[in-house]
């Protein structure tokens, strides 16, 4: 970290301290009840002092590396704790899967693996049927190819007229680019007090474009905004309808709209059945011509904690039922914050359970009009992802620019909001794919066919000698991939290739064969 993100982090602790909390004695039954609690902050602070006097107490290592881990102050200090802890002498095999983790966030996945290795050595069975190893070794594993081949964007911090010292986050732009909204956890009301877990309550921002930059951003009308938590999760491409979930002491887990009539926008009001139901709804979007909505849903009937779900337009203000995205798209795990490109034929969404650079990674899916599917989805690679959470991703309609939030060495103390551009590449030029295929040591990998959608051979890969991957040079279109491998279930997928995948270097996939029961 920079001396100059240290100076930005040091100061955002102290706010959040003579915001509104008091250390209350510096004891470790209260540092205790605070991480307890989830205020890392304040932990911190608190551990800070009590390792002072005993720099070896495993306890206060302990706690201290886990407050780190699970704040944007910064992560990577996490280390040096746990690993004291470590060597401080007995421990709860718990500890090698947090060791494991931070050191993704130093990118040292080769470290990280052997940690996973040694939790797999101490807890036996257990460590089998545990599936924070395996989600967290598969992401090992997949961000090792990532960093090998990462995007070529650049990242521009929007500055202080958005950004501040506290979690700014949850972009979403108009189309043109004019206009932002985001969430933020800064102070906005005159005597707030920090929530329990040391940020005050979020607010939605807004702002507009100017041709020096972007204006001091403004909090949204009380309509919108309450005492209690408000966040943006969508936009329509015009900036005419906002999409925001609240978390009020007697009402949580809805998705509400607001559309804008003379420059403000009107009371919110919730959306119908389709989206909310007695479960948590937290996101949502809608395509650009106002036909299909996709959301986020834990509802029953799903494959494991958040799904994501469309639903189409049947009439002037009817929807069809809600339809699961199903397998390809959805995890055991959490799948959230889609989005659609200004076409509708892209859905971009972040994931926990499809394996990445860890926490949350952002994906994209391509929808088949022929076959009526969302076909396999992309990590949308590194570093757009890193191993920390990156939950959504709002593109312009040039489809090369987009925002989103990040933690990176010149933000403003915790996450901030970015601009993102891809590097432009020639519209004559193939997509390059290149896909990993990892099948157990010795094995010979099989071939890979490609066929068109006229069912034309277009060619038969085999994996690079040296790198294992198979390469393919694809123009924009619809295909067919099949890998036919002995004591393997027959592979097959649709891929459709557009205007997204000219905005990688290198498109990496993975895949994963099934073995043959027989």
């Amino acid at each position: 970290m920079s001396t100059k993100a240290f100076i930005k982090n040091s100061i955002l602790i102290a706010v959040l301290f003579t915001a509104g909390y008091s250390l209350h004695g510096q004891n470790p039954k209260t540092a205790r009840s605070v991480f307890k609690d989830g205020n890392y902050f304040k932990a911190i602070e608190i551990y800070t002092k009590l390792l002072e006097k005993e720099p070896n107490n495993p306890e206060y290592n302990f706690n201290m590396g886990m407050s780190y881990l699970n704040t944007n102050i910064d992560p990577k200090r996490a280390l040096d704790y746990l690993l004291k802890t470590e060597m401080e002498g007995k421990f709860d095999d718990e500890l090698l899967l947090h060791i494991a983790r931070a050191h993704t966030h130093h990118l040292d996945y080769e470290n990280a693996l052997i940690y996973l290795h040694k939790y797999r050595l101490v807890a036996g069975n257990r460590a089998m049927k545990n599936p924070v190893y395996h989600k967290l070794k598969a992401d090992c594993i997949t961000a090792q190819d990532l960093l090998k081949y990462p995007v070529n964007v650049q990242f521009q911090n929007l500055g202080s007229n958005i950004n501040s010292p506290f979690p700014d986050y949850n972009p979403f732009i108009t189309g043109d680019g004019s206009k932002i909204i985001f969430t933020t956890r800064r102070k906005q009301r005159p005597g707030a007090k920090p929530e329990f877990d040391g940020y005050y309550p979020s607010d939605i921002m807004t702002s507009v474009k100017k041709p020096d930059g972007w204006f001091f951003s403004d909090r949204l009308s009380d309509k919108i905004n309450s005492v209690f938590d408000e966040q943006s999760v969508g936009l329509s491409k015009n900036g005419d309808t906002l999409y925001f979930y609240i978390d009020h002491v007697d009402d949580v887990g809805d998705i509400f709209m607001s559309t804008l009539k003379n420059k403000i926008y009107s009371t919110p009001k919730r959306l119908g059945p389709e989206i909310n139901t007695s479960a948590m709804e937290s996101a949502c979007s809608i395509s650009q011509d106002g036909n299909k909505m996709l959301f986020s849903s834990m509802r029953p009937g799903g494959l494991g904690g958040f799904d994501l779900y469309m639903i189409r337009k049947t009439g002037r203000n009817t929807w069809s039922e809600p339809e699961n995205l199903g397998p390809e798209i959805n995890t055991p795990l959490n799948e959230d914050y889609p989005t659609l490109s200004a076409d509708g034929n892209t859905l971009f969404f972040c994931s926990n359970g499809h394996p990445g650079m860890g926490g949350y990674d952002l994906f994209f899916s391509t929808w088949d009009e022929e076959s009526k599917i969302w076909t396999k989805p992309q990590n949308m690679g590194y570093p757009i992802n890193s191993p920390g959470d990156e939950k959504n991703i709002s593109f312009m309609d040039n489809a090369t620019t987009a925002v989103m939030a990040a933690l990176r060495p010149d933000s403003y103390g915790d996450l901030d909001i970015y601009q993102v551009d891809y590097a432009l590449i020639d519209d004559n030029a193939p997509s390059l794919f290149l896909f990993n295929l990892a099948l157990p040591e010795g094995e010979t990998l099989p071939e890979l066919r490609v066929k068109n959608n006229y069912a034309e051979l277009i060619g038969s890969y085999f994996p690079n000698r040296l790198t294992g991957l198979y390469v393919l040079a694809l123009y924009p279109g619809k295909y067919y991939l099949y890998i036919d491998a002995p004591g393997y279930v027959p592979y097959n997928e649709v891929l459709v290739v557009n205007q997204f995948h000219k905005r990688q270097d290198n498109n990496v996939r993975f895949i994963k064969l099934t073995e043959n029961p027989k």
